[in-house]
């Protein structure tokens, strides 16, 4: 890493080297327009080529005998004096170490006029910083007019499948403090799957329910003091569609009963013996299967997914009522908000991911080929996911706003799919980006010294072996073709 003040010398040292280039590439191009007008040289150095190919053909006929007289010292002696030459050009611009070279720079700089504290961007031409653009770490994260176009559209029509689709789990009675707000079409179907009375498909489902009931007994499910007739898988953590794989399962093996138990108006956690302990894991796994099966078609259905862990916040002061957080979540349940309530409102983030994935595919596939393709390790396209889900999930507060605060109105997926983005990306942010934009300039580095040590080697290799001897053509008077630079 370069010092503050090495930095600083190195800005006129760039600054005279930019300005003799420019010098020496102004010179170059009046030596090329009088090289074009030279034809007669040109045709001249075209027979000298093609006699150097006639050489170069004939070298295999070259004997040993003829390289008797050949010399390796004499070509060393050559190397030396070519050395010692350079080393005298460059004692005569007083190159002795580093400050006298940087002072001899700031001088040219101020003979020439060139600015010695010039910014860098100065010394670069517009292909120079285009490229550097285009190298950049922020370059290959950039969105372009499509990126922006597929995230409005996932967006908008998230919010629209919110506004349409989703709406409430059901119809609020006229005398309810949200009446008028109607509920979701789909909602009311998955509801109806378990009809009895229409026969077909949702009476066997009905029937079904029925049988497994009856044959997965659990010891979560029953009413202990402090729960609820309608509201105890709500209080059970073994009812819960995730937490159950944990708590319920070990409930059904020891005989237990695991939840949240109401105390007046405070929520406490208990454990509470109901049955004889024993079952072996895989019977309690398929008994617990099996309860929740029977358990999701009833009236009050079983809890959205963690909705059971809002018992134990007796904390907030929502609505007119001044409920709790718990209080709310049990409000919520008891008017229709259960998993297949949940399931449908994932139909708003669904959207997004559908056809935001679905693009990024496409998208990737057609510019990098059978490249694996890695959403959450990639900045750009989980900052695109990010976006789109915070469009719906601000859609999805004014919803709330303008259903006079509904609890119901929230769309419970849609805020559990946008931080699940925002998360891995607060820590890209905070931690990995500045890291991650470190290694990618040194990265560029690295591979801009191999080419330019690259470039050199072939310089110098080229050089020696293509330069021609110094040659000077003399026009004689008697000749006028000789007159004319022709030998």
């Amino acid at each position: 890493m370069m010092t503050e003040t090495e930095i600083l010398e190195l800005r006129p040292v760039l600054q005279a080297q930019h300005s003799l280039l420019r010098r020496l590439g102004a010179r170059l191009d009046e030596v090329e327009v009088e090289f074009a007008d030279l034809g007669a040289q040109k045709e001249a150095l075209a027979d000298l080529g093609r006699l150097m190919d006639e050489l170069e053909r004939d070298a295999e006929l070259v004997l040993a005998e003829d390289l008797e007289d050949f010399s390796p010292e004499t070509i060393e002696r050559l190397y030396l004096k070519r050395q010692r030459a350079v080393d005298s050009d460059l004692a005569r611009i007083g190159f002795q170490d580093w400050p006298s070279f940087v002072k001899a720079c700031q001088v040219h700089c101020l003979e020439k006029g060139a600015n010695p504290l010039a910014p860098y961007e100065h010394l670069l031409t517009e292909a120079d910083l285009a490229r550097l653009r285009d190298e950049s770490y922020g370059a290959q994260y950039r969105w372009d007019r499509l990126d922006y176009i597929f995230v409005g559209a996932a967006g908008v029509l998230a919010v629209l499948t919110d506004f349409l689709l989703v709406r409430l789990p059901k119809t609020m009675l006229p005398f309810s403090e949200y009446s008028g707000q109607s509920g979701s079409p789909v909602t009311a179907w998955l509801r109806g799957l378990t009809d009895r009375e229409k026969g077909g498909f949702r009476q066997w489902c009905a029937d079904a329910g029925t049988r497994l009931e009856k044959e997965c007994r659990v010891s979560y499910d029953r009413i202990a003091p402090g729960l609820g007739g309608r509201t105890h898988r709500l209080q059970t953590l073994g009812h819960d569609p995730v937490l159950g794989f944990v708590f319920g399962v070990w409930d059904i093996m020891h005989g237990t009963m695991t939840g949240f138990r109401y105390d007046g108006q405070v929520a406490s956690l208990f454990q509470d013996p109901a049955a004889e302990g024993g079952v072996k894991l895989a019977e309690a796994l398929l008994r617990h299967i099996g309860h929740l099966f029977s358990d999701v078609g009833t009236a009050q259905g079983l809890p959205a997914p963690f909705m059971t862990l809002l018992q134990g916040l007796n904390v907030g002061n929502f609505g007119e009522k001044h409920r709790t957080l718990g209080q709310v979540a049990r409000w919520m349940y008891l008017n229709g908000y259960d998993l297949r309530h949940f399931l449908v409102s994932g139909i708003t983030p669904a959207t997004v991911e559908i056809i935001l994935r679905g693009y990024l595919m496409l998208r990737h596939y057609s510019e990098h080929g059978e490249v694996k393709l890695q959403l959450r390790n990639h900045p750009k396209y989980r900052t695109m996911l990010l976006v789109a889900h915070a469009v719906a999930a601000s859609a999805n507060a004014g919803r709330v706003v303008l259903a006079n605060g509904n609890p119901l109105a929230v769309n419970y997926p849609q805020w559990l799919a946008l931080f699940r983005y925002l998360a891995p990306s607060l820590k890209y942010w905070v931690l990995d980006k500045h890291r991650l934009e470190m290694e990618h300039l040194q990265n560029l580095t690295d591979s801009g010294w191999d080419e330019l040590l690259a470039q050199s080697r072939e310089l110098l290799t080229r050089i020696p072996s293509s330069a021609p001897e110094p040659f000077e053509l003399r026009p004689e008077t008697n000749n006028p073709q000789a007159s004319r630079g022709i030998p």
